[in-house]
């Protein structure tokens, strides 16, 4: 069950409610309370200006108590309401584990604003754990942030780890033998993908009259090029490595390809039923 913040209007202890629950008893005091009337006060705190600062103070404490759940849920709405302060949206990528995906959220809205780094004292702490593969690809993101919060002194150790992790993880996958190949394979790939389609009518046209599962065939026929393809794809991908950055064209074939793929299945079926018959 879903729950959402609450405050005891009788002893203003923090609680996790129930959603859709009217009425609850509060564990710290044992009042029966409206979860309306509570969940109100949470929602009144994290919208004034003035409350922020205890607001975040009491969700360290909050942390340290009861784990990162109940914390969260008040940043969030701090967040919310107030988008452009930072500190409650960096405790957040803190309570969430530096997981990628609120990483990239705090450095899209964060990593181009200049900051005074004793304003930020958690702009270290916060590379340190987030500079990894998992989120290597917001690279940029990373050196702006470095560029904006970090002391002078230290700029170049952190622009350095980012460069490595880049080579690492990029590997080969710049050099120009990698792109094309890779695009030779969503190219003729996409061509064999579509002519399935006449070819297995064409089949069905000169097998059904002598064999009753002609059908089968295409079905063997399209789970044979799908998979040579794929396999093409994950072989040039332990050749090459990852690839961290690429072009329109690339990802305009990239989804043309990935379309084929579907179409090259759909054949099947039509494919069984249109026959082409010589």
């Amino acid at each position: 069950m879903d729950f959402e913040a609450g405050n005891c209007p009788k002893c203003h202890e923090y609680l996790l409610l129930k959603q859709k629950t009217p009425f609850l008893v509060c564990p710290k005091c044992g009042e029966t309370i409206s979860a309306q009337a509570a969940n109100a006060i949470v929602e009144k705190r994290c919208a004034n200006a003035e409350q922020i600062d205890a607001v975040i103070a009491e969700c360290v404490a909050l942390e340290m108590t009861y784990g990162p759940e109940l914390p969260y849920m008040l940043l969030s709405k701090i967040v919310n309401n107030f988008p452009n302060l930072e500190k409650p949206a960096y405790l957040m990528v803190k309570l969430s584990g530096y997981e990628s995906g609120t990483v990239y959220e705090y450095l899209k809205h964060f990593a181009n604003t200049k900051s005074d780094p004793n304003n930020v004292p958690w702009a270290e702490s916060f590379l340190d754990n987030c500079l990894d593969y998992q989120t290597v690809d917001a690279a940029d993101l990373f050196r702006s942030y470095v560029h904006n919060k970090i002391r002078k002194e230290k700029q170049s150790h952190y622009l350095d780890m980012i460069d490595q992790l880049v080579k690492e993880y990029t590997a080969k996958s710049n050099q120009p033998d990698s792109t094309k190949w890779l695009m030779m394979l969503y190219m003729i790939s996409s061509v064999v993908n579509i002519i399935l389609l006449p070819i297995m009518m064409m089949l069905s046209g000169w097998l059904a009259p002598i064999f009753d599962f002609y059908y089968g065939i295409n079905i063997i026929l399209s789970i044979t090029v799908v998979s040579v393809e794929v396999l093409l794809v994950f072989l040039h991908h332990k050749i090459y490595g990852n690839r961290l950055n690429i072009s329109r064209t690339e990802r305009l074939w990239m989804v043309i390809f990935m379309s084929t793929m579907v179409f090259a299945v759909g054949s099947v079926v039509m494919g069984s039923i249109w026959k082409i018959t010589f």
